[in-house]
């Protein structure tokens, strides 16, 4: 990569980048744009598609209704109520 590409690049991005860093940055994005490259040559016409990095299925559980403690039965421990409420002493004035 040419010093203006990079010069260019970093406007675009919005990067102010210090000249001494221009050498290191050129280099490190012509490694990356190399390893794309790469990547390009791959045969993948064989390969599936994923949906799911693991290959797993999500069990989902039945939404099957169970029964619950009445209001009655969750109330009856509690030291004050109010109708069908808990009653607490006031904490916020």
């Amino acid at each position: 990569m040419s010093d203006i590409d990079i010069k260019r690049i970093s406007y675009l991005a919005k990067l102010k980048l210090p000249s001494e860093k221009e050498e290191f940055y050129s280099k490190s994005l012509e490694d990356i744009i190399q390893w794309v490259d790469n990547l390009k040559k791959i045969e993948t016409s064989n390969v599936k598609p994923l949906h799911n990095v693991t290959e797993t299925t999500v069990s989902i559980r039945n939404d099957d209704i169970e029964k619950n403690n009445t209001t009655e039965e969750v109330l009856k421990n509690a030291p004050e109520r109010a109708q069908n409420f808990f009653k607490v002493p006031k904490v916020v004035e």
